[in-house]
C-alpha cells in the first residue's frame, strides 16, 4: 500500500477528462462573473471592489480588463479543446492565483472566496499534471503532482469536515441555517417551514460532517481512495442542487476524477471519450527536478502548516514571531486556509440593503436570487454575498478593529448607485432558531454616506449581539487578515 501511495497512478484518458471538465466550469465561471467584471476584477479607483495601489491598479482597471477577459477566456477554450495545453494552464495559474489568491486580502471580494480558491487549486493541479506529461519523459514530475494534489484534496476536506465538527454541526447548528437563508439557499421559502429540529436537518448536519471526514480519511489510503472521491462526488452533486455557491460544488466533483484507478469501470467508460494522443518531450532536467523537489516539499510540508493555523486557531495562541510570520507568509502563498465554508459565523445572517433618498423615502436594493435589473443582476451571484458576508464576519473576526469593518462597507457602499444627498442602509438580520419555526430578526442598521465615508451604527435589538460569535462557534479575534494568530489580549 506504501509504493502505491507514494507512486500513485492515473490514466492519460482520466486525466484529459479532469482537465475538459476543469475547462468547461471555468468557462462557466468566467461567463458568469461577466456582468460583474467591473466590480470584481477593477480596484476601486473605478468603482471595483479591489482596494486601490500602484500596483492594483496597473492591474486591475478598466482599459486592460477586456483583453484579461480575452486571455483568460481562450486559456479556458484551450483547456477544452485540448490544445497547447501547458501554455493555457500555466497562464490560466498566473490569474487565478493573482485574482483569487493574490487578492484574498486586498479587496471586499475576497478572492471570491471557496469557488475562487477551488478554480485556483484545480488550474495548479492541472498544469502540473499536464506539464508532467508532456514534457518529463520518467514521469516524476506527474507521479508528484498526482501524489501532493490527492493528500491536499483529502486534507481539504478533513479541515473542512473537521471543523463543521467543532462549529456546530453536531449541535444541529449548520445546513439547515444556510438551506433557509436567501443569500445561500436555492429553497429558502419550502425548507423555513420545517421545524429547525426537524429529523432532516439533524440527519443533513451529521451527513455533512460526518460524509466529508469519512471520506478524508478513505482518499488518503489507495486501497480505499476511489470509494472516499465518490463519497465527495455524491455529496457536492447534492449540495450543488441547494446551496448557491457558483460552480465550486461541480469543481470539487471534477477532482473526484483524481482517484479514479487505471482500468476501473469509470476510467473504461472515460477513455471511450477522451483518447488523447500525448506527445512527450523532454523538458529540461533541472527544471524537472525542480518542480518535482517542489511538489514532493509541498505535500510533506502540508501537516505541518495544517498543524500550525489549528495551533493558532484552537489554542489560540502564537507561534514564536519569526515562526508566525514564516507560517503566514507560507500559507499565503499558496492560499493554504482552514476551510470554514458554510459555518454557523457565516449562515445566521444576512443583510439587507436600502437606498435612502434625501426625503427619508427606502427603496430596496439587494433581492437575493432574483433577476432583478435594477441591480443587474449582482444578486445571483454568490460572489456578492461572499462580498457582504466578509464584511460582517469582519465584525465578529476583528471585534476591536472598526476601521477596518467601515473602511471595507464604504468600499462596497460606493460601488451602489446613490442620488445626491442619499444614503445606504444596511439592516443586519439574525437568523432564530425558535421551538417550531426560523424567525428573521433585524439586529442592527448601518447607514453610510459614501461621499463623506462615514458609517452610523443603529442597534435595533440587543439581545443579539453582531460583534459576537455564535455559541458553538470556535470563532475568536484574530489578529490581521491573512493569520489565525489570536489578536493580542483576551479575545471578545
Amino acid at each position: 500500500m506504501l509504493e502505491s501511495f507514494l507512486h500513485p497512478t492515473l490514466s492519460i484518458p482520466t486525466q484529459a477528462a479532469l482537465r475538459s471538465s476543469y475547462g468547461v466550469l471555468l468557462l462557466l465561471t468566467l461567463a458568469l462573473t461577466l456582468p460583474q467584471a467591473r466590480r470584481f476584477f477593477v480596484s476601486d479607483r473605478w468603482g471595483g471592489y479591489a482596494r486601490s495601489d500602484r500596483r492594483v491598479d496597473i492591474v486591475q482597471n478598466p482599459y486592460l480588463l477586456p483583453l484579461i477577459q480575452l486571455v483568460w477566456f481562450g486559456c479556458a477554450g484551450l483547456l477544452v479543446a485540448g490544445r497547447h495545453v501547458v501554455a493555457a494552464a500555466l497562464v490560466n495559474l498566473v490569474l487565478c492565483r493573482y485574482f483569487f489568491i493574490g487578492m484574498r486580502w486586498k479587496g471586499v471580494l475576497r478572492g471570491m472566496g471557496a469557488p475562487g480558491f477551488m478554480s485556483y487549486w484545480l488550474a495548479a493541479c492541472v498544469f502540473f499534471l499536464e506539464y508532467g506529461s508532456r514534457y518529463d519523459p520518467s514521469r516524476g514530475v506527474r507521479e508528484a503532482a498526482l501524489l501532493a494534489f490527492r493528500v491536499d484534496f483529502a486534507v481539504i476536506m478533513l479541515c473542512a469536515g473537521t471543523y463543521k465538527s467543532l462549529a456546530g454541526y453536531p449541535k444541529n447548528d449548520g445546513m439547515e441555517l444556510g438551506m433557509i437563508n436567501p443569500w445561500w439557499g436555492y429553497w429558502g421559502s419550502l425548507y423555513r417551514r420545517i421545524p429547525p429540529g426537524h429529523w432532516l436537518f439533524r440527519t443533513l448536519n451529521h451527513l455533512a460532517y460526518g460524509t466529508e471526514i469519512a471520506a478524508a480519511i478513505l482518499m488518503l489510503f489507495p486501497p480505499t481512495a476511489f470509494w472516499g472521491a465518490l463519497l465527495i462526488f455524491l455529496s457536492f452533486g447534492w449540495i450543488a442542487t441547494h446551496i448557491r455557491l457558483g460552480f465550486l460544488c461541480e469543481m470539487v466533483m471534477a477532482c473526484a476524477l483524481l482517484y479514479v484507478p487505471p482500468g476501473h469501470l469509470v476510467d473504461r467508460a472515460l477513455s471511450s471519450v477522451f483518447a488523447p494522443d500525448v506527445a512527450v518531450s523532454a523538458g529540461p532536467a533541472w527544471l524537472n527536478g525542480g518542480l518535482r523537489l517542489f511538489l514532493l516539499a509541498y505535500a510533506a510540508l502540508l501537516p505541518l502548516a495544517k498543524a500550525g493555523q489549528y495551533y493558532n486557531f484552537l489554542a489560540r495562541k502564537s507561534l514564536p514571531p519569526l515562526l508566525q510570520r514564516t507560517l503566514d507568509r507560507y500559507t499565503n502563498l499558496f492560499g493554504i486556509i482552514i476551510w470554514r465554508v458554510f459555518s454557523v459565523d457565516v449562515t445566521n445572517f444576512f443583510a439587507e440593503i436600502f437606498v435612502s433618498e434625501p426625503s427619508g423615502l427606502r427603496t430596496i436594493y439587494s433581492r437575493p436570487g432574483r433577476l432583478d435589473w435594477p441591480s443587474r443582476f449582482r444578486y445571483l451571484h454568490v460572489g456578492e454575498f461572499i462580498c457582504l458576508a466578509s464584511l460582517f464576519t469582519t465584525l465578529k473576526y476583528y471585534a476591536s478593529n472598526d476601521e477596518l469593518f467601515r473602511e471595507r462597507l464604504v468600499r462596497y457602499s460606493r460601488t451602489i448607485p446613490c442620488p445626491p444627498g442619499g444614503r445606504l442602509v444596511f439592516r443586519y438580520v439574525s437568523v432564530r432558531k425558535d421551538a417550531l419555526r426560523f424567525a428573521y430578526l433585524p439586529v442592527a442598521e448601518y447607514e453610510v454616506d459614501p461621499v463623506a465615508a462615514t458609517v452610523r451604527e443603529t442597534i435595533l435589538d440587543g439581545s443579539v449581539s453582531v460583534r459576537a460569535a455564535a455559541a458553538v462557534s470556535p470563532v475568536h479575534e484574530g489578529a490581521t487578515p491573512g493569520s489565525y494568530a489570536p489578536a493580542a489580549g483576551p479575545a471578545r
